[in-house]
């Protein structure tokens, strides 16, 4: 008990690097894609055994720090069904965001996913997972006319595929996950120039036209259970696979005329982020559970002008589960 709590004081210390930021892999989607970086509901150390529960019903409160210290407010309603060869969960997301430009809310992207577990022995469980983020709207929110950059806005714009697999042996998890972006549906047209009058507008990244590359991520687990506790540390890589492009204004050979417009790549968006999180489940009874997650960055990228930037990260859900 003493080395659990000496390593929950080393991560939490850990988990608060002054002054960085890193993407904000909620908003993604891949991350936590299906049963993607959930605790292991039967895992347990001193309870009794009991019949598993496969369904469940989930509501999350999430807050996070983004961009220029705008506020993230998502409430995330979700609901999966599992068979003996087969589950799905739905994850739908409502919005809000405020900070020094203004504030915008909205359903989120929601995301379907289909997961086929198999088990490899006793300890060893392994699951296949594949599904879509859906755009709830094309990111082309404004206020008094003029468009807000992207971390206001409650969607990223594209079509996604997302696909993966899972490794459980005894405490541990091991996720590999790629989210491939199908269709760019992006409107955004956000650059600085449009708020003249707002130096504030100054801080934010550039998003005009935006098309955005896919992801790769790696997410390593240990779970720790104590009683109705489990402590789940862990390590969540996210590998942005190319610069995204944006509209950039270039000169134009024609003395005297305006500048062309064209689509140019973004110099240092591509790259690793690398976070450390850190969940925490309380099991009221079988059916019930309290779920705690963090999370906060070490490594970023340069540029992130698709909004995903968070200072950190942190969810509260309440738990259901049912059906035998």
């Amino acid at each position: 008990m003493r080395n659990t709590h000496a390593l929950l004081i080393i991560l939490m210390a850990l988990l608060i690097p002054a002054g960085s930021h890193a993407q904000g892999c909620s908003d993604a989607g891949v991350c936590t894609a299906g049963p993607i970086g959930e605790m292991d509901p039967i895992l347990h150390d001193s309870l009794p055994a009991s019949p598993v529960l496969r369904h469940f019903a989930r509501m999350t409160a999430s807050y996070g720090i983004g961009e220029r210290r705008t506020s993230v407010v998502q409430s995330i309603a979700e609901v999966g069904f599992r068979g003996d060869f087969f589950g799905v969960q739905i994850r739908v997301p409502y919005m809000a965001v405020w900070g020094d430009l203004g504030n915008n809310s909205g359903v989120g992207d929601p995301v379907v996913t289909l997961s086929f577990p198999f088990r490899l022995g006793e300890k060893n469980r392994f699951e296949a997972i594949t599904g879509a983020k859906f755009p709830a709207n094309r990111a082309n929110a404004s206020v008094d006319g003029r468009p807000l950059p992207m971390p206001y806005q409650t969607s990223l714009g594209t079509t996604d595929l997302l696909a993966g697999i899972q490794f459980r042996r005894g405490r541990i998890t091991a996720a590999i996950a790629y989210q491939h972006v199908a269709q760019q549906l992006n409107a955004n047209e956000f650059t600085p120039a449009m708020w003249m009058d707002n130096m504030d507008a100054l801080g934010y990244f550039p998003s005009d036209g935006l098309v955005r590359a896919d992801d790769a991520v790696i997410r390593l687990q240990y779970a720790i259970p104590r009683g109705r506790v489990i402590v789940q540390p862990g390590l969540l890589a996210i590998y942005h696979m190319a610069e995204d492009e944006r509209i950039e204004a270039r000169p134009n050979p024609v003395p005297s005329n305006l500048p062309i417009m064209q689509l140019a790549t973004v110099p240092g968006s591509e790259g690793l982020t690398l976070n450390l999180t850190l969940d925490a489940r309380y099991r009221i009874d079988d059916a019930w559970s309290l779920e705690l997650s963090y999370g906060s960055p070490v490594i970023v990228r340069e540029q992130r002008p698709d909004g995903l930037t968070r200072f950190m990260v942190m969810n509260l859900s309440v738990t259901h589960r049912f059906g035998r």
